[in-house]
């Protein structure tokens, strides 16, 4: 089944700071979704578990904890984004390459040094 994302509506695309969408893979809780990643830079966190071609809520506001990736040097106010390989999948960034998205900014205050705190930014054009 093919995502519904982007089907002709009427009415809000967003509402409560979630969006809802149909994946046609599943989406583990606490991961990153972005329905048309190639051309839009919409994206939420799954709070929950997702399967594919099931209804599902993703997050469009709030601070969400992942696991910090190997390398990443930590700094309050941060500038994180997201390089998707597919709706699915991708990759967090300290900086922006092709087709990269921001998600957000970090958070330190009672984050665990493993862990990678990020309050989320609202969707904004692709970076080029």
């Amino acid at each position: 089944m093919a995502d519904s994302f982007g089907a002709v509506q009427n009415g809000r695309a967003t509402v409560g700071g979630r969006f809802y969408a149909i994946p046609a893979a599943n989406v583990a809780a606490n991961s990153i979704f972005m329905p048309a990643y190639s051309t839009s830079p919409l994206f939420g966190v799954a709070e929950y578990p997702v399967e594919a071609g099931k209804l599902g809520a993703f997050a469009t506001d709030g601070v969400f904890v992942f696991a910090k990736p190997a390398g990443w040097t930590s700094a309050a106010g941060k500038p994180v984004y997201w390089s998707p390989t597919s709706a699915v999948a991708g990759s967090f960034a300290a900086t922006a390459s092709s087709g990269d998205v921001l998600v957000g900014y970090e958070i330190t205050a009672n984050i665990p040094a493993d862990k990678l705190g990020v309050f989320l930014a609202k969707p904004t054009a692709l970076e080029s």
